[in-house]
């Protein structure tokens, strides 16, 4: 069975050189995520009594970028131990190879049911949002990730989530 250790350990590995729109080393957004998921699902199990396991949930989040911004494969991530739960939470954050727009993507997502997946994604949005990451697009940008995650919010509610 796979750790924390082992995803953060693969991401870092995986996403070496790689720098966010704001400059800084990209494992840092997806530290940020994970431990901002992790705490969602942690509220999740703990409050709402929803099973779901925060670290799975902060695994996925760690990698939760690692097929499409990498060399990294599926196979890879089922090579290295990883499981069934989060490598589906992984392919569910993972933009299809063919281009779809965002809200599409946002629509799968939802449409999982996956409540790991939606607070991962709700805490990939809410980071993108923070004023330390440069927005390439400005407001625009900034538009498309506040209604998406009022759309993941609103889904995450209907599955039991009452946290922000």
């Amino acid at each position: 069975m796979t750790s924390i250790f082992d995803a953060h350990s693969l991401a870092i590995r995986a996403h070496a050189g790689q720098v966010d729109k704001g400059g800084q080393p990209y494992i840092r957004h997806l530290e940020r995520v994970a431990n901002a998921a992790a705490a969602r699902a942690g509220h999740a199990r703990s409050v709402n009594r929803i099973d779901v396991d925060p670290m799975m949930v902060m695994q996925a989040a760690l990698l939760h970028d690692v097929l499409e911004d990498t060399a990294t494969t599926a196979g890879d991530l089922t090579a290295a131990g990883f499981g069934d739960e989060v490598l589906a939470m992984v392919l569910l954050l993972t933009k299809p190879k063919q281009k779809i727009p965002y809200s599409e993507a946002i629509d799968r997502i939802i449409e999982s049911n996956n409540l790991g997946a939606i607070l991962i994604k709700m805490s990939d949005n809410e980071d993108n949002l923070s004023p330390h990451r440069t927005l390439p697009n400005g407001e625009a940008l900034a538009a498309r990730y506040r209604t998406a995650f009022g759309r993941l919010t609103d889904a995450a509610g209907a599955l039991g989530y009452t946290g922000g």
